[in-house]
């Protein structure tokens, strides 16, 4: 699926990814393919982005708004 992550200032990562976990208002969640649609606030936490079972990407996140849409994930910071 393709991750994208945004801060006001620019792109900080994008990607192909086989799932994220990220600080959700709820508690912590993971996004894995075929998540079904789903807009969130995130908390304070931390960010992975893992492919092959490997982190390729980790942030320390202070809140903001995940969205997940067909094969897509969209955070910004």
């Amino acid at each position: 699926m393709q991750i994208n992550i945004v801060k006001v200032n620019g792109i900080l990562w994008s990607g192909e990814a086989d799932s994220v976990t990220a600080p959700g208002a709820e508690g912590e969640l993971t996004i894995l393919p075929h998540h079904v649609p789903l807009v969130t606030a995130l908390n304070h936490g931390r960010l992975v982005v893992k492919k092959d079972t490997k982190e390729v990407f980790t942030h320390d996140v202070d809140g903001g708004v995940l969205e997940v849409t067909g094969k897509n994930v969209t955070m910004l910071l």
